[in-house]
């Protein structure tokens, strides 16, 4: 019993401002899942037979959707535990949470958008 008691003492707790690896990639994966979901609505309900430019843009901008929402999601409650306990979200971790969960995503969105218009305007078929 005592040996056990010891060890706990022994043992440090951790840090809790920083990351742990197990729930960022619950947060990909929820963004993903979303994504996914986003996707499939487009793909069962909206999409046309033949899928043409501006029929796989919209595909595209379905899919980065779902990961643009739960990114915002996801910086929002990081802003949130930052605003009740300011000690437990450093400002580091909320940089990388809005770089990665919201700026990431929507810079693919307008990149592809602007290949897309690109090719608009060169007149891809």
């Amino acid at each position: 019993m005592a040996a056990n008691k010891a060890a706990a003492a022994r043992r440090r707790a951790p840090d809790p401002t920083q990351p742990r690896p197990v729930p960022t990639l619950l947060r990909y994966i929820s963004c993903g899942l979303l994504s996914l979901a986003g996707g499939a609505a487009w793909r069962f309900t909206l999409s046309p037979n033949a899928v043409g430019i501006v029929t796989a843009f919209a595909g595209i901008f379905f899919l980065l959707l779902g990961f643009l929402v739960g990114g915002i999601y996801w910086y929002a409650y990081d802003l949130r535990v930052r605003k009740r306990t300011p000690e437990l979200m450093p400002d580091e971790r909320i940089v990388f949470s809005f770089v990665v969960f919201v700026m990431v995503p929507f810079a693919v969105l307008a990149f592809i958008g602007l290949i897309w218009l690109l090719s608009l305007l060169i007149g891809v078929h």
